[in-house]
């Protein structure tokens, strides 16, 4: 394959060795492939090198930024790139057609094609279809991005921080320790013609550094921007988007029936869908023409003012609206006009509210993105007079509320869900805002949300729950970020911490480094409101405990030694010895981790005996597992045989005393210690028993946890035991669905996991050669997971 360089990827490879100064045999050697290999990649004698090949050669050729994107896309076959249809990740569906703008949309599509635009900004005042304007072109076909389409929406967004993570969450990049997860998203991006709309970007100038990385160091990558204002970058490339026409009628003599202007059609439909019997007519025609003309030609105040037909003629909407931004010429005067007139409109059409809309329309601004009906119900219905769920269907009937109901995309037992647009939604947060009722419906607000974080942990669930529990919170994760925003703003400390509380385990396994920034944050909020200072204290250093946690995960171990330490003082100064037991265990970690097995030794004995001393099972568990860990590293092979093996035992006669919620972290301890037990059991040679072991780990896992890190180490583990039982193929299958999973829950593996799977790897590419265990590891690598786990339980 051909490159933009001009070089296949034989000639990439070629010129990367002599770069560094490697022959082929040294290369060999380093990568563990073999040195024939090696040389009929560079003669182009295998063009389509497997992905692990190209993961193995890029590492040790120390390939980065630009040289590793051009170096991946060479070896990728352009057939594999565009066979089907290239996906739309994220991007919604609009629920009514876009009505004119096909000048606009043919232009900005013939726009994304030019090699010379890789950013596009979609200008112009809020309410004159840039969202729209962007769907309709991103959801067309584009042979220009292969590799798809991405949406990522900023509007409910109240800090730069998180764009990373609504990218990640888009394209189902998970993050990786030690690595900021822009790099990732980066890194993921880097090899893919992909276009990227980012929506909404005016209200988070600090993204726009993030966007000039993106395109840096993505030089396949197009991305389309939508914001009021130019983004003023390098190359940047600017289309302003001009108001709807409302002049130019025609009568074609084919049919005899009149071609509106654009903005008397999406008149004539948005009036239609609340008055079915509205005709567009050569009677009302002017009238319509100067409402469109008053509203400047913005689709959406078209659409808001449409939406009262159903009340009124057009002459008199006109009337009133001529009446309703007469009175309101006053405000708002240092907005431009366009904009003015929009939020003219928008009051316009809140003045014609009756008194329990109005103050429902402005409670509802609280929520962030889409919300749940009886989110909104218990937020914004307390006191509100008349029917609520009437009210709201006149919300959506006049316009102001959007249903996002899409019955089709949702399952039967759920919810309809609502949103407002960003325009709307700023006049909205205006009117709660003089209400004198703001602080209280966002206290509302964030209670309600505690209350869903607090009731959805795992061990307040059923098995059969927990991926119900990450799609909700996933679902809702806008939401609990206003909640955790205003709770850290305003201070309300007991607030911000139980949310914080509740969501470690979420932030750690999908949102890692958006967890600890905000773990960070509820930390300088200081006390927790009406608590006792004791429990208050209490609190506190389990939040340091649970941001160290995330600290060592995501590779900061600097950050993470001086949260544990503070957490441990802190235990300790309460006098709370058998709390003390986690920060040791985590410190611990750390010092494993960096290679201090002596350190690391004594402080999990340290916290082995606190688990111990309290008989806290699922601390002991930890413990047992940590210490046997850095035992085996340090070469004390049998010793941390029975450690676990004595845990097992212990283990297995508590759960069967417990009932299965409060089984759950026992189970969890039962099989790490399982997973390292296998792993000795390799090592001795007792392929049997290390099969039995990891086999119960695997069933026991994806029967009560699911996704979990451990599922990678056993079906690492189990490749072993395949390499030791002669069936390399199969090794390799395996070693190929660990990484899959590994890559998806995006945890590294540990020091003593990752030397057994580079054996494993070794001992199956050396039985199989190197294309047939290629071929093996990538068909292993491309099973889906619940494929994945029921052969491995079969093998």
């Amino acid at each position: 394959m051909d490159t933009g360089t001009g070089l296949s990827f034989g000639d990439l490879l070629r010129r990367q060795r002599d770069r560094v100064g490697l022959t082929q045999e040294d290369l060999a050697e380093r990568t563990g492939l073999t040195s024939q290999a090696i040389s009929l990649l560079e003669r182009g004698e295998r063009r389509r090198p497997q992905r692990y090949t190209v993961q193995k050669l890029a590492e040790t050729l120390g390939l980065e930024g630009r040289q590793l994107a051009e170096f991946e896309s060479a070896a990728r076959s352009p057939s594999a790139r565009r066979t089907g249809e290239p996906p739309r990740l994220g991007l919604p569906v609009p629920p009514t057609p876009l009505i004119g703008r096909e000048d606009e949309v043919a232009a900005v599509a013939g726009l994304l094609t030019r090699d010379d635009v890789r950013l596009l900004t979609l200008t112009g005042p809020g309410g004159i279809g840039k969202t729209r304007l962007a769907l309709e072109v991103a959801g067309r076909p584009h042979e220009a991005f292969a590799d798809g389409v991405v949406f990522a929406p900023l509007a409910p967004l109240g800090d730069a921080a998180m764009v990373p993570s609504v990218l990640a969450r888009t394209l189902g990049v998970r993050e990786v320790a030690g690595q900021a997860l822009l790099q990732t998203v980066e890194r993921h991006l880097r090899d893919r013609r992909m276009l990227v709309l980012l929506d909404n970007l005016e209200h988070l100038p600090a993204a726009v550094p993030m966007v000039a990385d993106l395109i840096g160091s993505c030089p396949r990558l197009t991305v389309l921007a939508t914001s009021r204002a130019p983004l003023h970058l390098t190359g940047e490339h600017q289309f302003l988007l001009r108001p709807l026409s409302s002049s130019g009628a025609t009568h074609p003599e084919s049919t005899g029936v009149p071609t509106w202007p654009e903005a008397m059609e999406l008149f004539r439909q948005r009036a239609r869908a609340v008055a079915p019997n509205f005709e567009l007519s050569a009677a009302n025609a002017s009238t319509v023409a100067r409402i469109s003309r008053r509203l400047d030609g913005l689709p959406l105040a078209i659409e808001l003012a449409a939406a009262r037909v159903k009340l009124f003629s057009p002459k008199a909407l006109l009337d009133r609206l001529d009446l309703g931004l007469q009175l309101l010429a006053g405000g708002a005067r240092d907005l431009p006009e366009r904009q003015r007139t929009l939020r003219d409109t928008v009051a316009w059409s809140y003045d014609l509210l009756a008194e329990d809309e109005k103050l429902l329309f402005g409670r509802l601004a609280v929520f962030s993105g889409d919300f749940s009906l009886g989110a909104a119900e218990a937020v914004c219905g307390p006191e509100a007079e008349g029917d609520f769920l009437e009210t709201l269907a006149s919300l959506v009937d006049n316009s102001l509320l959007v249903s996002r109901a899409e019955a089709a995309a949702r399952e039967e037992d759920e919810e309809p869900r609502f949103a407002m647009l960003g325009t709307i939604r700023e006049y909205a947060a205006e009117r709660l805002r003089s209400s004198g009722e703001a602080g209280e419906i966002h206290r509302a607000h964030a209670l309600y949300y505690l209350t869903l974080a607090e009731t959805t942990q795992p061990e307040m669930l059923v098995p059969t729950q927990r991926e119900w529990w990450w799609r909700r919170l996933e679902e809702e994760h806008d939401n609990l970020r206003a909640a955790l925003r205003w709770a850290v703003r305003s201070r309300e400390g007991d607030t911000a911490t139980r949310l914080a509380l509740a969501l470690w385990r979420f932030w750690s396994a999908r949102h890692l480094s958006e967890g600890l920034r905000w773990l960070e944050a509820v930390l300088t909020v200081g006390g927790t409101g009406g608590a006792e200072p004791e429990e208050q204290a209490r609190r506190r250093a389990f939040l340091l405990l649970v941001a160290g946690i995330l600290a060592t995960r995501h590779g900061d171990y600097d950050r993470a030694v001086a949260l544990d330490e503070e957490s441990l003082a802190l235990y300790r100064e309460l006098g709370y010895r058998k709390s003390t037991h986690g920060p040791l265990r985590e410190l611990g970690t750390v010092a494993y981790y960096r290679g201090d097995y002596e350190r690391a030794v004594h402080l999990h004995e340290q916290a082995l005996a606190i688990a111990r001393e309290f008989g806290n099972a699922s601390g002991l568990g930890l413990a047992v597992c940590n210490l046997a860990d850095t035992l085996r590293a340090r070469g004390d092979l049998e010793q941390a045989r029975s450690l676990l093996v004595e845990s097992l035992a212990s283990l297995r006669q508590q759960e069967q005393r417990l009932s299965i919620k409060r089984r759950l972290p026992v189970i969890n301890a039962i099989v790490n210690t399982l997973t390292r037990l296998g792993s000795i059991q390799c090592e001795t040679g007792e392929d049997a028993r290390a099969a039995s072991s990891y086999g119960e780990s695997l069933q026991l896992m994806w029967r009560y946890v699911g996704r979990a890190y451990e599922t990678a180490s056993c079906l690492g583990g189990l490749a072993r035991v395949a390499n030791m039982q002669g069936r390399p193929q199969q090794a390799a299958w395996l070693l190929g669905a660990s990484a899959a999973l590994g890559d998806e829950m995006g945890t590294p593996l540990t020091p003593i996991a990752r030397a057994d799977h580079d054996h494993a790897s070794a001992t199956a590419r050396e039985a199989l050669g190197e294309e047939a265990f290629e071929a093996a590891w990538d068909d292993g690598h491309t099973t889906p997971l619940e494929e994945s786990i029921a052969t491995a339980l079969e093998m």
